[in-house]
C-alpha cells in the first residue's frame, strides 16, 4: 500500500509540475521581451527535468519492481529540485 501511494505522490507531482510548466508558457506570452527570454529558457529546462524524472521514474519501476524504497529518497531529491525551478521560474516572471 504504502508503494502505491508513494507512486500515486509521484505521479501528482509529476501531473502538478507538467500543469505549471503549461501555465507558465501561457503567461510568458505576455511577459516583456527579456523577461519572456529567459522564462522561454527555464521552460525548456523544467521540461527536460520532468522528462529525465519521468524516464527515471519508469524505468526504475519496471526493473526493480520490489524496491521502490530504494529510489524514494532519489526521486523525492530530483523532484524538489524541479520544484524550485519552477518556483524560482514564476517568481521571475512576477518580477
Amino acid at each position: 500500500m504504502k508503494k502505491e501511494s508513494t507512486k500515486g505522490q509521484v505521479e501528482d507531482i509529476l501531473s502538478e509540475l507538467g500543469k505549471k510548466i503549461d501555465q507558465l508558457i501561457e503567461d510568458a506570452k505576455g511577459a516583456k521581451d527579456t523577461i519572456r527570454d529567459d522564462i522561454e529558457i527555464k521552460i525548456e529546462e523544467l521540461k527536460e527535468k520532468k522528462s529525465n524524472i519521468e524516464e527515471e521514474f519508469n524505468a526504475y519501476q519496471e526493473k526493480h519492481e520490489g524496491k521502490w524504497d530504494d529510489v524514494k529518497g532519489h526521486l523525492e531529491k530530483a523532484l524538489n529540485e524541479l520544484k524550485m525551478a519552477a518556483a524560482s521560474a514564476f517568481k521571475k516572471k512576477n518580477e
